[in-house]
């Protein structure tokens, strides 16, 4: 019941021709609910909408007739349930309507989220009986001659069922649609309308090597949200213009890969998984599904355009631009058309204008954020103005966008979702049925229907008589064009962008990646597309904090990948044996399959204390390689000193930390050997004198009483002691 009560919330949102923009956060804040069915009795007061609500729950299931004429039947059934504690005693229902078209598509909006009892007629009552507490539906069913209902001309009619006591108090109620088409020949131009199927998903990788999680293995499958949108596609012929985000397919493609798959959530072991069928199998469909239709390729990773140039990170648009390339790639053929489908279909003027110098030729945009020069709803194309030149604009209908992308799995949703869409193209073909007019509709981008509801959508689109399917790039280049004014990006949207932090960290890991990137044989680019996943619209909102836990994960996979490559030593320390020598230093490539070429440069910290001689420069390893090189180093002085290795890119610059070594010099340098050796000089010398003193002196004692130099022999008397 909550999702039923959200479903038409959505169909009731729309007060005006032309509704406000809706929420990035995909549901527009302050909308109105719409409750499920305390509808009022015939005689009760206006206040009785405001009551609490009844026990009972309705829901709608079937409408015989979509399209209703003079000798149609209008047959509606459906169930409700008693949800109180208390039985319900004698309950009856009636079908309400009312016999005037609507008028307009604002009028229509009004009714949607009115009370059935606002309907001015109604048929007989009918018995229920009486409805025990109990989870267990009962079936109703209102069938009805279509011609007793005095409908007229062509349009959309309000009816409606509703069930209350016999005393008159109202118990549910539940308001819808229905279009007339009175026999005979048509007086009013078909509607050309054009499908966006966007085929768009959340990020599921970080790096290329793994995932974040399986979610696509499910989503893929023919029951699956992508794969029941492509297989709505293959049961029809309607024409249909794709939007598809080349990151996606990358991941199928990835999935479908013979080696298989890695999934590994930040922070747990991973899991590896066999070469996907379903992938495979979802890749084939779609490209039978679209072989004949146009399509085109959003920026890879659909990434947050606006935040990316608020931030002047547009350089990162463009790579996203390039990385198209991968649609392809998975296609087999290149896009059709260049359009720009801008986030929320809007963006600014200076993004805009950058998406245009970058080869946008036109843009898909939403009718909200244009102001139309006529009174009823305007055809789609449009033209603006941008820093690059005329852009050609296809807009599509905010309102009939919104109401599609609906919840519609269950069955009651679907049914009065289906019902407001028939009733809103009719209503367009009727305001102004003299002119025809073509119109877009552009689901959102993570549109997951029911199948069968998308399936008969594209049927409608073909089969009724008011509507005639066209292709999106034949609108585009419709002549003449309305003539509508931009009214702007939303001030209250840049709040949703990806923010100014996240983004200032993303942008530091692209720098170290796109450094590294430039040793790795044969040349590329690896990361990128790691690094535009991280910019992705997909992580507004919400999922800000699984960015930024991706956002980390990614960091940390290029950092590993980095520290690969380097000097492999087990210390620090570098032993020297005498004033010079040479030094192995050995270098290795981890790399599982990358080969790498580099620069080394070695440096010392003081060049007087130790000199570094020559050593090879250039360096190459294949994948798994070490490499030995010898450094000539020659020492000035004993001790330690500092040497630093850098390893840089082609180009002089570092993609990793400098290492720092310590080199312990054991032997003399020429320095301390010239001291050394004037130190013996000096000491030789000194021994010298002293052993031509002791010859004479030993000549003199043979000569005379053997007193040194005239002094008393030991022989003499003492001398007196000192005195006392």
């Amino acid at each position: 019941m909550l999702r039923r009560a959200a479903v038409l919330a959505v169909l009731s949102c729309y007060v005006t021709a032309t509704p406000a923009v809706a929420s990035p956060r995909q549901a527009p804040a302050g909308a109105p609910e719409l409750r499920l069915a305390a509808a009022s009795s015939p005689a009760a007061p206006p206040a009785a909408r405001s009551a609490p609500q009844t026990p009972l729950s309705l829901s709608m299931t079937s409408i015989s007739n979509r399209t209703i004429g003079p000798r149609s039947k209008l047959e509606l059934s459906g169930t409700v349930v008693n949800r109180s504690i208390q039985p319900l005693a004698a309950v009856y229902y009636r079908l309400r309507y009312n016999p005037q078209h609507m008028v307009s598509r604002g009028r229509l909006a009004q009714v949607a989220q009115g009370d059935v009892t606002a309907l001015p007629r109604f048929t007989e009552a009918r018995p229920l009986g009486n409805l025990p507490a109990s989870t267990t539906p009962v079936n109703w069913k209102i069938s009805v001659p279509a011609r007793s209902l005095g409908f007229s001309i062509f349009g959309s009619y309000a009816i409606g069922v509703e069930f209350y006591t016999q005393a008159g108090q109202p118990l549910a109620g539940q308001v819808t649609f229905a279009v007339w088409q009175p026999d005979g020949k048509k007086w009013f131009k078909e509607t050309s309308i054009g499908w966006i199927w966007p085929l768009t998903d959340r990020m599921h990788r970080s790096g290329d090597r793994s995932f974040l999680d399986d979610r696509l293995e499910t989503d893929l499958s023919p029951t699956g949200r992508l794969g029941g949108l492509v297989g709505a596609a293959q049961a029809t012929r309607t024409p249909l213009t794709w939007a598809i985000d080349p990151a996606l397919l990358d991941d199928a493609q990835t999935m479908a890969a013979p080696q298989g798959y890695v999934v590994r959530s930040p922070g747990r072991e991973q899991t590896k998984k066999p070469s996907s069928t379903t992938a495979k199998d979802w890749l084939n469909r779609l490209r039978g599904a679209s072989d004949h239709d146009p399509y085109f390729a959003l920026p890879y990773a659909d990434v947050d355009a606006d935040a990316l140039v608020r931030q002047r990170l547009s350089a990162h648009l463009k790579v996203a631009y390039e990385h198209m390339n991968a649609a392809t790639s998975v296609m087999g053929r290149p896009p059709t058309d260049k359009v720009a489908w801008p986030l929320n279909g809007v963006a600014e003027a200076k993004t805009l204008g950058r998406m245009a110098e970058l080869g946008s030729e036109s843009f898909l945009m939403s009718s909200a954020v244009f102001q139309p020069g006529v009174n009823h709803t305007p055809s789609s194309p449009a033209s603006m103005q941008t820093s690059a030149g005329t852009r050609s604009v296809v807009t599509y209908d905010a309102t009939l966008s919104k109401i599609v992308s609906a919840d519609t799995r269950d069955p009651a949703d679907r049914l009065l979702v289906e019902q407001r869409f028939l009733a809103e193209t009719a209503m367009i073909t009727a305001e102004y049925p003299e002119i025809a007019r073509t119109i877009v509709v552009a689901p959102s981008r993570r549109w997951n229907p029911d199948p069968a509801f998308a399936q008969n959508l594209l049927n409608w689109t073909d089969s009724a008589s008011w509507l005639s399917p066209a292709h999106v790039d034949r609108i585009a280049d419709t002549r003449p064009r309305e003539t509508m004014t931009f009214t702007g990006y939303p001030s209250s949207y840049e709040a949703y962008e990806l923010g100014r932090k996240y983004l200032a960290e993303v942008n530091k890991i692209a720098y170290r990646a796109a450094r590294f990137s430039t040793i790795l044989r044969p040349a590329g680019q690896p990361y990128e597309r790691s690094v535009l996943r991280l910019e992705s619209g997909t992580w507004r909102g919400s999922m800000a904090r699984r960015a930024r836990d991706t956002r980390d994960d990614l960091g940390r996979q290029i950092d590993g990948d980095i520290s690969k490559v380097g000097l492999l030593r087990k210390g620090r320390e570098v032993r020297l044996g005498g004033r010079t020598g040479k030094v192995p230093l050995t270098f290795s490539n981890e790399l599982g399959n990358q080969d790498v070429h580099l620069r080394l440069e070695i440096t010392s910290q003081v060049p007087a204390r130790l000199q570094i001689g020559e050593y090879e420069t250039d360096i190459k390893l294949s994948a798994g390689e070490r490499l030995q090189i010898n450094v000539e180093l020659e020492s000035y002085a004993q001790g330690p000193a500092l040497m630093y290795v850098r390893l840089l890119s082609l180009d002089g610059k570092p993609f990793r930390r400098e290492e720092t070594l310590t080199v312990n010099a054991t032997g003399y340098g020429s320095m301390a050997l010239l001291i050394t050796g004037g130190s013996l000089a000096v000491l030789f010398v000194g021994v010298g004198f002293r052993a031509i003193r002791a010859r004479r002196r030993n000549k003199l004692e043979a000569t005379g009483d053997g007193s040194p130099g005239g002094e008393p022999s030991w022989t003499q008397e003492p001398r007196a002691p000192f005195p006392p």
